[in-house]
């Protein structure tokens, strides 16, 4: 481990380039999908506790009781479209937005025999 480092003596640290800081508005996080759901442009289904490399963006003079509302930017793993939910506070859940739909039971067992039913078609 390198403690001291070598400076020469014509170093002048003012011309040094000094990068940006990132905003503070978005944040890049890993986070877990919080339910079932299925993309709206290829159909695949993204799975309750798949986790997502996503951005987090707090949503501008949006509040309930003092707590802030956050955007959760994903990309789907199959098309790479982007869908994206928020916060609801009130409710304690999350409100999807755009790109997704969530699934229960009855809607993923239509699906599937969707699937077959198609499958089998083209077989004849």
């Amino acid at each position: 481990k390198i403690v001291n480092k070598y400076y020469p003596h014509d170093f002048n640290p003012s011309l040094v380039y000094k990068r940006k800081k990132a905003s503070k508005k978005a944040i890049k996080v890993r986070t877990m999908i919080p339910f079932t759901v299925y993309c709206l442009n290829c159909g695949s289904f993204l799975y309750k506790g798949s986790k997502f490399n996503s951005i987090k963006k707090k949503i501008n003079h949006s509040a309930y009781l003092g707590i802030d509302i956050y955007r959760f930017y994903m990309n789907c793993n199959v098309c790479y479209s982007v869908f994206y939910f928020r916060t609801d506070p009130k409710s304690g859940s999350y409100i999807i937005e755009r790109g997704i739909k969530i699934c229960d039971s009855n809607s993923i067992a239509q699906k599937r025999k969707k699937i077959v039913l198609k499958k089998g078609i083209s077989k004849l």
